[in-house]
């Protein structure tokens, strides 16, 4: 019975290993998750910049003709 018993408890602690295990994988992911939506917000940022620096090239070298 007390064998049974630790077997039972042996178990039990193997899972609420494989319970934190998942957790901190699940933390890790949301962390990267977090990072990468980051990481992409600041590509659209310079994005832009090239963008605006295009325009501003464009409209100082090749001026619209004023009709």
């Amino acid at each position: 019975m007390a064998l049974k018993h630790s077997a039972i408890s042996y178990q039990l602690s193997a899972f609420s290993i494989q319970h934190s295990a998942f957790s901190i994988q699940h933390s890790a992911f949301s962390y990267q998750l977090s990072v990468i939506s980051y990481q992409l917000s600041v590509i659209s940022y310079q994005l832009s910049v090239i963008i605006y620096q295009l325009k501003r090239y464009a409209n100082s070298h090749w001026p619209k003709a004023h009709g």
